[in-house]
């Protein structure tokens, strides 16, 4: 019986080994090289390319440190400036910065008030080779080989009448500073 036992014992355990071991049969593979390719970043810039715009108030050309903004009172600026744009299908959002229209002294409430008015009537455009749309968000192309390509922006400043009565009157003698115009050109996410 001592024979039987042993028997079984060592079937067990060869057959136990067996089963441990079928993990280790290899699976077929193999491998190529595909052809690889470069590739490089394109580029998106907006910057000046005139020393100064020019402004105008109601139509009429105006130096605009001499000039006392009132209710109705539409002002526009406008400069060319250089789109850099390089890549393919760039779609880009041209803004005018938070900081471009400033209360000259933001502790007094008629600055801020008249910033405040001015600043949520600033609409930006822009038209020229290389830009389309009617904004806030314009589409860029692509220039082939030409690194920067002219555009005219302006901006359209309304100072409107008060819907209340004495609805402007807060910013009577207010002043800000529009000295720091600034236009960010930020690409698209898709």
């Amino acid at each position: 019986m001592k024979k039987i036992v042993k028997a079984s014992i060592a079937t067990t355990a060869g057959v136990v080994l067996l089963l441990g071991g079928a993990g280790t049969f290899a699976t077929w593979n193999s491998s190529a090289s595909a052809q690889g390719a470069s590739i490089v970043s394109g580029n998106l810039v907006v910057e000046p390319s005139q020393a100064a715009g020019t402004w105008t108030a109601n139509g009429a050309p105006i130096t605009i440190t001499d000039y006392a903004v009132a209710p109705g009172d539409v002002l526009t600026y406008t400069k060319k400036m250089k789109v850099g744009a390089e890549g393919d299908s760039l779609s880009a959002t041209l803004a005018l910065t938070d900081s471009s229209i400033a209360p000259a002294d933001p502790a007094k409430p008629a600055d801020a008030a008249l910033a405040s008015y001015l600043t949520d009537s600033a609409v930006l455009s822009a038209s020229g080779t290389g830009i389309s749309g009617t904004g806030p968000t314009f589409t860029v192309t692509p220039g082939t080989g030409v690194v920067s390509q002219d555009v005219t922006v302006t901006v359209t400043i309304t100072f409107p009448y008060g819907d209340v009565v004495g609805g402007n009157n807060s910013a009577m003698n207010g002043a800000v500073t529009l000295d720091a115009l600034t236009v960010s050109l930020t690409q698209n996410v898709k």
